[in-house]
C-alpha cells in the first residue's frame, strides 16, 4: 500500500469516526471503551495506572492525541496522573514500543520529540530522505564546490565588488623595439608599396578614360538566323577585323577584311581574308541612323560603305555561318601615327605573295618598322595585282598585331607618356561594338602574337570568277566559289581548322614555288628578233576596258594611252572574266594591235571575230604602266617576254621568325 492509499483510507475513517462517535455514545465513554475492547490483531496493552478521579484540570493536562483516542506515539514523554489528582514527573519510557496496527480511519500522529527516530532501510530505499534526518548525507552535493571547478557563488543579499581588470602588455609593447636598419626597411617598402598604388591607379584610370573615348557602334547579332551550329561555336571566339583607308586606295578596294576565329583554347586560330569586290547577299539590317536596309545583292565592301557596321556583320555571318563575337574597325590611315607613338613596332617579314604585293616590302627577317615604313608596307604596289584584297587584308593583320603587341610590352607600360600618347591615337582610329573592350583587343593581339607555324592558318575565300560584269551594270565582281567556300567555313566552324583539301593545295604550291626558286635557269637563248612595227600609235584608235577592281583603272589608262599619241575610243568595264591583260584585234588590225601591246608591257595578243575591226586592251591582273613606243622598232611585248640574263643572285637564306 503506498502512502496516498494511507493517507485515503486515514481521511476517510476519520470522517466515519466522528459521525458515528457523535451519534452513538458520550465523549466520556469513548477512552473506556477502547481500553476494554482491544481491537482484534493489536498488541496487549499494559493495565492502566491507578487513578483518582478525573477532573477537568486533569483532563486538560493530557495529550490531545490521548483525548481523541488516538495510540500514544513511540518516543513521546507522557506524564502520569497519581491517584488524588496530584502531578507527578513526567515518566520517560525506556524505548519506543512497537507500533500499533493504525485503525481504520485513523491518521498518525505527528511526533511531538525533538529527535525522531531512525528511518528503517526500507522505508529509505521507498521513500525520498527527509532534510536535517540522519539520512541528510543523502542530499549533499555529489562534489563540493571549488577554485577550479568555478567561482563560489555570492550570498544572497551581500554585495561583491567586481574583481579588478588584469592587465596584459599589447602586442606591441610585448615586440622588441625594431633596430635603425629594419625602421628604414619598413620606410622603403612603404614608400614602393605607395608608389606601385599610385601606378597601377594611374593606369586604370588611363584604361578607363580610353576604354569610354573608343567609338562603340550596336554591330553584333549573335542570335541571327543565319549563325549556323551555335553551340559548336559556344567556346570559340570570333572577331570581324575591318581596315578602312588603304593607303593609295579608293572605293572598295580601300576596305580590307579579315575573320578571325580562334579556338576554344587558344592554341590554334584561323584567319581567312574576304575579297572587298565579292558578290555577296546581304540580309536584312539596321543602318546606324537606326533604319531598316533592305536584302541586296551587292559587293562585300559595299555593305559596310553603304549599310554600316552591323550590315557587314550580318553579311559576313549569312556567308559563313559564322557568329560574330567582335567587331573592330580600324582606320588603317591612323595606323602609321600609333606606331610612331611607340617609337616603331618589331616585324618579322616572311617573303609571301602578300609581302611581295607591297609598295615598299620591308626586308625579310626580323627588322624595326617606323610609321612612314608602315604605310609603305600597307600600301599596294602594283595596280591589280590584288584583286582578291587577300594580300592587303594580311599585311594589316601583321602590323595592327604587332602594333597591339608593342603597346603592351613592358616598356611601353612602364613609360607613361608613351602609353598615353599610343592610347590617345588608337582611341581615334577604333572602333568596336558595345560589348568589346580593350582587354578584347589584347587578348586578340596576344593569341594572334604567341602562335606561329601551323598553329595560325590563312587562306583566302575560293574564288571562281574575276572581274564579272553584271548585266546593266559597270562594276566588276569577283565570283565566289559557294561549295568550296561552305566548305572552308563548315570546317572552321566544326575545328577551327582549314580543310584538308585547302592545306595541301598551300602545300603544293609552296612546294612548288621552292622548287622553281632551287631550280637552275638555263641560259637564255638568243631569239630571232620580232618584227619591227608598223602602226604608228596616231593611227590607231582603241578600246579600254577594265577587268579588275580597281575602280576607275580605265580611266587613267585612257589618259596614258592619248598622252602616248594613241586615239581612245569606248572606256568601260569588261563583262567578262580575265587573268591578264588583253590585247583583242580583229581580223586586219594585227599590226595596230602589235604597236597597243608594245606600249602596254606583259599584254596578250588575243584574236576575236566579235570585236570587228577595232581594238580592245582589257585590262588585267599584272598591269603596271604605258610605256612610249617606236615604230620601225621590235616589238617591246615580245622584248619584255624574254629579259637579258641577269647576273646570278646568291641563294637567299631561309627566314625563321
Amino acid at each position: 500500500m503506498t502512502v496516498e492509499q494511507l493517507l485515503a483510507r486515514q481521511g476517510e475513517g476519520v470522517g466515519r469516526r466522528r459521525a458515528s462517535r457523535r451519534a452513538a455514545e458520550p465523549r466520556a465513554e469513548a477512552p473506556a471503551r477502547r481500553a476494554a475492547e482491544p481491537r482484534a490483531g493489536a498488541p496487549a496493552r499494559r493495565a492502566p495506572v491507578a487513578r483518582g478521579p478525573e477532573t477537568p484540570a486533569a483532563r486538560s493536562d493530557e495529550s490531545p492525541a490521548v483525548r481523541a483516542g488516538l495510540p500514544p506515539v513511540p518516543g513521546a514523554v507522557r506524564p502520569a496522573r497519581p491517584a488524588g489528582g496530584s502531578t507527578a514527573a513526567p515518566e520517560v519510557q525506556p524505548g519506543p514500543p512497537p507500533l500499533p496496527a493504525l485503525q481504520p480511519g485513523l491518521p498518525p500522529v505527528p511526533a511531538a520529540a525533538p529527535a525522531p527516530a531512525p528511518i528503517a532501510p526500507a522505508v529509505q530505499a521507498g521513500l525520498p530522505p527527509v532534510p536535517g534526518s540522519s539520512g541528510a548525507s543523502l542530499w549533499a552535493p555529489a562534489e563540493r564546490p571549488s577554485r577550479r571547478s568555478g567561482p563560489i557563488p555570492p550570498l544572497p543579499g551581500i554585495a561583491v565588488p567586481p574583481a579588478p581588470p588584469v592587465e596584459r602588455p599589447t602586442r606591441a609593447e610585448a615586440r622588441p623595439p625594431r633596430s635603425a636598419g629594419r625602421r628604414r626597411a619598413v620606410r622603403v617598402a612603404t614608400a614602393l608599396v605607395a608608389l606601385l598604388g599610385v601606378v597601377v591607379l594611374y593606369h586604370l584610370a588611363l584604361y578607363f578614360y580610353v576604354d569610354q573615348r573608343i567609338d562603340r557602334v550596336d554591330a553584333l547579332a549573335t542570335d541571327g538566323p543565319e549563325v549556323l551550329a551555335a553551340e559548336l561555336q559556344d567556346a570559340a571566339e570570333t572577331y570581324l577585323v575591318v581596315g578602312t583607308g588603304v593607303p593609295g586606295q579608293t572605293g572598295a578596294a580601300s576596305v580590307a577584311t579579315l575573320v578571325a576565329s580562334v579556338s576554344a583554347e587558344g592554341d590554334r586560330a584561323v584567319l581567312v581574308s574576304v575579297p572587298p569586290t565579292a558578290m555577296i547577299d546581304t540580309p536584312v539590317c539596321r543602318t546606324p541612323d537606326g533604319d531598316l536596309r533592305n536584302p541586296v545583292t551587292e559587293a562585300f565592301a559595299s555593305s559596310l560603305l553603304d549599310g554600316g557596321p552591323a550590315c557587314m556583320v550580318r553579311a559576313v555571318q549569312q556567308l559563313s555561318g559564322l557568329r560574330i563575337d567582335h567587331y573592330l574597325g580600324v582606320d588603317l590611315a591612323g595606323l602609321p601615327a600609333m606606331v610612331d607613338a611607340l617609337g616603331g613596332v618589331p616585324v618579322c617579314v616572311v617573303p609571301s605573295e602578300a609581302t611581295a604585293a607591297a609598295a615598299e616590302p620591308p626586308p625579310a627577317g626580323p627588322s624595326q618598322l617606323t610609321g612612314s615604313a608602315a604605310a609603305g608596307f600597307l600600301a599596294p604596289g602594283d595596280s591589280g595585282t590584288d584583286v582578291t584584297g587577300a594580300a592587303v587584308a594580311e599585311r594589316a593583320q601583321r602590323l595592327l598585331t604587332s602594333t597591339l603587341r608593342g603597346a603592351m610590352s613592358i616598356d611601353t607600360l612602364l613609360d607613361p607618356v608613351a602609353l598615353a600618347t599610343f592610347l590617345n591615337r588608337a582611341s581615334d582610329s577604333l572602333t568596336v561594338d558595345e560589348q568589346t573592350t580593350l582587354g578584347d583587343l589584347r587578348e586578340l593581339a596576344g593569341s594572334l602574337g604567341n602562335l606561329s607555324g601551323d598553329a595560325v592558318q590563312r587562306a583566302g575565300l575560293p574564288v571562281a570568277q574575276v572581274g564579272y560584269v553584271p548585266a546593266g551594270t559597270d562594276e566588276a565582281y569577283v565570283v565566289l566559289d559557294a561549295p568550296a567556300t561552305r566548305s572552308l567555313f563548315d570546317a572552321v566552324i566544326d575545328d577551327t581548322r582549314l580543310p584538308a583539301e585547302v592545306l595541301e593545295a598551300q602545300r603544293a604550291a609552296q612546294t612548288a614555288a621552292s622548287q622553281a626558286a632551287e631550280a637552275p635557269q638555263p641560259a637564255p637563248e638568243q631569239p630571232a628578233g620580232p618584227p619591227p612595227l608598223t602602226a604608228a600609235p596616231g593611227q590607231i584608235t582603241v578600246d579600254v576596258l577594265n577587268g579588275t577592281a580597281t575602280t576607275g583603272l580605265a580611266g587613267t589608262v585612257a589618259d596614258a594611252l592619248r598622252a602616248q599619241g594613241f586615239g581612245v575610243g569606248t572606256v568601260g568595264n569588261e563583262e567578262g572574266t580575265v587573268n591578264e591583260t588583253v590585247v583583242r584585234f580583229g581580223p586586219g588590225a594585227e599590226e595596230q594591235a602589235r604597236t597597243v601591246a608594245a606600249a602596254v608591257p606583259n599584254s596578250v595578243l588575243r584574236p576575236s571575230d566579235a570585236v570587228g575591226a577595232a581594238v580592245q586592251l582589257v585590262i588585267g591582273p599584272g598591269y603596271s604602266t604605258v610605256v612610249p613606243v617606236q615604230v620601225g622598232g621590235p616589238a617591246a611585248v615580245e622584248t619584255a617576254a624574254q629579259p637579258a640574263p641577269a647576273d646570278p643572285q646568291p641563294e637567299a637564306e631561309p627566314v625563321s621568325c
